[in-house]
């Protein structure tokens, strides 16, 4: 036999052994659902008191003063360049306010909480501070510009 002949012949038999190891298997998969042993319980709805409270970034604020505003509300104006105050010292009873006094759409958030707040308009968040902040200090994200700082601290 000559060498081109067995060369043929090793390659048909590698050929024929390689394609033997290759065979389709198929697996059937069963799903079993179980029978229902009693009516689904709802989930209870989260109350405010139930959710993770906000952790602070810092415990003192970096701006040289912060305002204590008295009242239940607080009012956070945004300009262009800055916000009004730029920290505010409250308390965990009070609620906040923030008023857009720009001429852009601001992306507005603290804790939970987020809006877009477009020209000219208003942001309340009728929960306390103290139900979704702990206590420190708290960056009211704006977007693009200039957030205040929300300094909680207890009564």
């Amino acid at each position: 036999m000559s060498n081109r002949t067995k060369c043929i012949l090793i390659a048909g038999i590698i050929l024929a052994i390689s394609l033997s190891a290759c065979q389709r298997t198929v697996t059937e998969i069963k799903v079993v659902t179980p029978a229902p042993t009693s009516p689904p319980t709802p989930t209870p709805e989260p109350t405010a008191k139930s959710l993770p409270l906000a952790t602070p970034y810092s415990q003192e604020p970096a701006a040289g003063m912060c305002t204590s505003p008295e009242g239940e509300l607080v009012v956070v104006n945004l300009y262009a360049d800055m916000p009004d105050p730029r920290c505010s010292k409250v308390k965990p009873s009070q609620t906040l306010s923030v008023i857009n006094q720009t001429q852009d759409t601001l992306e507005v958030s603290i804790g939970r909480f987020s809006t877009s707040l477009a020209p000219g308009t208003e942001f309340k968040i009728d929960t306390p501070f103290g139900d979704f902040l702990e206590p420190g200090v708290h960056q009211l994200q704006v977007s693009p510009c200039c957030g205040a700082e929300i300094w909680l601290v207890d009564e």
